[in-house]
């Protein structure tokens, strides 16, 4: 009687570890969704949720510290990864993130010691070289940054930032050529990405082939279209190949995007003034000043255009701000003598000429004979700090967590697995297979399967009761090979991929011939590569954007293991040859493995042999664009669209337009 009861308490413990388990996975699944989504304000309520009922958890910690990093939250990203480390001091990563934060905020010393941590616990890790690369070109360490990049390339040779990072330092020492052929690379390794036809565009620039230049930027709006920094790039190219006209279509584009772009205000004012536009110029640096109404710059250069249309007492208020806001500036004392010399000022020009010629002299004696900045008479500071503009290129009106660095993303469809299909679910697709009839018509929990490109949206008490039904049913049959399967997807649904895939592979140790096991093994083992990709960290790299660095995010390309999800694929088209969706499947496998030939293979096999899918015909048409066959792959696209894909048309729209 004591060991019954003994059984019953040790089972009741048991169901009760389960569920809180299931709770905690549900609460980090729709975390790291809202998170993968740039959701981050919606992501870090989940995760404080977590932190409340597990306050020792180390997981809600790091991903809440990476979605305030996102938002811009040093400190409280900073005290996240702190408390990660107190909970595990010999977790790499936490040191990492926590150097990244103390770089962000300037504290570089601290910064490399946590790199050097890190180092310590995980030497075989590119992110950590990259993270203190990226820290040692912010101090413009470039040779110390190169050899950090070059270590990371060590390790992963295929990681399109370390050559993307690279690129730029070796454009920071002139070494434009060894720039190029880095952003090559990396374009290579990331070909989605418009971020590295961006920089190599601006190094193509510096080297005067503008031709070149303007053929990757455009490439980079056509991918981009929403992304300002694109057009402003786009506008500097143009301008120094004297298109002033494509120069001004540039930067009207980024104000629409960005409306509050100091510098580009700045800028187009320059132009407006160039072309004769000189009202137009005089809003724009009234604009600029509104923005940074203690930069000297917009009030000396709208005092400049002032002049030039006669307003002399506006040109004397103007260069009279300036000279406010900075007194050593020679040259506003100088233009502020001519302008009073107009209005009759004679004692006032007089007195503003000698100001000028006496603060001149007072530079060049501690310049020595160097007179580069003689004209600005800097004796009390460095002048750089009085010209900065607000320059933060973002979109304006954006959802919640992605007003920071949202971007347009176009990429594969995903992989299709057998999973429930519910009343209010209309995008499974209707396949018939024998093997799936057969499963239906047994129909061992009441409801039916079908294909679908994404998992069934079930609450997680609804799967754990699931699961709970299937391990009684296993104690009166064991050896049910369906029972494992439904298991198996049961806790994929939850993201249990280990256990979803051990369930696989004894449901196929039962029955050797389950094709559908073999087919949703797959998918699972896919699954769970991504989703550890995605915890992966966004690497910081520097983009370049004209004679400014401006710091972006990009995920890095992990080198991926796909040979198990390759073999599984393989086994079930030898099974089935005429399951189609394993094609498609292995299609995407293989464009993931960059194997391009062999993924436009498998799309196209698997749309003669049937069913018809829609994400077949889009995932093709990219590979097909990419591949630089545009008409092919538009047709493509426009199928995927009648089929019912949505985006199908945004990429009509960006890549299939007339040249």
């Amino acid at each position: 009687m004591k060991l019954k009861f003994l059984t019953i308490c040790i089972s009741l413990l048991i169901v009760q570890s389960v569920s809180a388990q299931f709770d905690i996975n549900h609460y980090l699944r729709e975390g790291h969704r809202d998170l993968t989504k740039s959701n981050y304000t919606s992501a870090i309520n989940r995760f404080n949720t977590i932190i409340q009922v597990k306050p020792e958890m180390l997981e809600p910690y790091y991903f809440r510290g990476y979605c305030k990093f996102r938002l811009d939250d040093y400190p409280g990203a900073y005290l996240d990864f702190q408390r990660v480390i107190e909970l595990n001091p010999y977790f790499a990563e936490g040191y990492r993130f926590r150097g990244i934060i103390k770089a962000m905020q300037q504290d570089y010393q601290d910064a490399m010691e946590d790199f050097a941590r890190a180092l310590e616990l995980d030497a075989a890790s590119p992110n950590v070289y990259t993270s203190r690369g990226y820290t040692y070109i912010s101090i413009k360490n470039y040779e110390k940054a190169i050899e950090d990049f070059n270590e990371a390339l060590k390790i992963d040779k295929d990681m399109a930032s370390a050559y993307f990072q690279r690129g730029y330092a070796r454009a920071c020492i002139d070494d434009l050529d060894g720039a190029i052929e880095d952003f090559t690379k990396g374009i290579k390794l990331s070909p989605y990405s418009p971020d590295g036809y961006s920089q190599r565009a601006m190094a193509f620039c510096e080297k005067e082939d503008f031709k070149q230049a303007l053929t990757d930027m455009n490439h980079a709006v056509e991918m981009d279209p929403q992304n300002p920094i694109f057009y402003f790039n786009r506008a500097i190219i143009r301008y120094k190949s004297n298109d002033l006209n494509g120069t001004m279509d540039d930067y009207n584009k980024v104000l629409e995007l960005n409306p509050d772009n100091a510098l580009t205000y700045y800028n187009r004012a320059i132009l407006n003034s160039e072309i004769g536009n000189n009202q137009a110029a005089i809003s724009d640096y009234s604009k600029v000043i509104e923005l940074n109404p203690h930069n000297i710059l917009p009030y000396f250069n709208r005092g400049a255009v002032k002049f030039e249309t006669n307003d002399y007492y506006g040109a004397i208020e103007d260069w009279s701000q300036s000279i406010q806001i900075f007194p050593d500036f020679a040259r506003a004392y100088q233009a502020r003598s001519s302008a009073r010399m107009q209005i009759g000022d004679y004692l006032g020009a007089k007195k503003d000429e000698n100001t000028a010629k006496q603060k001149i002299e007072e530079y060049q004696k501690r310049a020595g004979n160097d007179s580069t900045l003689a004209d600005f008479a800097d004796t009390s500071y460095n002048f750089r700090k009085v010209i900065e503009f607000d320059s933060d290129f973002y979109r304006a009106n954006m959802e919640d967590g992605e007003v920071q660095n949202k971007k347009v993303v176009i990429e594969l469809k995903p992989s299709i697995l057998l999973t429930i299909k519910t009343p209010d679910d209309e995008k499974t697709l209707s396949v018939y297979m024998e093997s799936l009839e057969e499963l239906n018509r047994k129909g061992l929990y009441g409801f039916t399967l079908a294909f679908a490109d994404h998992q069934a949206e079930l609450s997680v008490d609804s799967v754990r009761t699931m699961l709970n039904q299937t391990e009684q049913a296993k104690i009166q049959s064991s050896f049910n090979s369906e029972l494992y399967f439904y298991q198996a997807m049961f806790n994929s649904m939850v993201q249990n991929y280990n256990q979803s895939i051990k369930a696989y592979t004894s449901a196929i140790s039962i029955n050797p011939l389950f094709e559908l096991a073999y087919l949703n093994r797959a998918t699972t083992r896919y699954l769970m590569i991504e989703y550890m990709n995605s915890l992966d960290d966004f690497s910081p790299i520097i983009s370049i954007s004209g004679d400014n660095a401006k710091r972006t995010e990009i995920k890095h390309d992990a080198e991926n293991d796909y040979t198990e999800v390759i073999n599984d694929l393989d086994y079930a088209i030898e099974l089935n040859p005429q399951l189609g969706i394993a094609y498609y499947n292995r299609g995407n496998v293989k464009c993931m493995s960059k194997d391009f030939t062999g993924a436009i293979a498998d799309y196209t096999y698997s749309l003669q042999i049937g069913p018809e899918l829609p994400q077949a015909y889009y995932n093709r048409g990219l590979t097909l664009i990419y591949l630089k066959e545009k008409e092919k792959g538009c047709i493509d696209i426009s199928k995927a669209g009648e089929l019912g894909i949505d985006d199908a048309y945004a990429v009509l729209k960006k890549y299939c337009k007339k040249d």
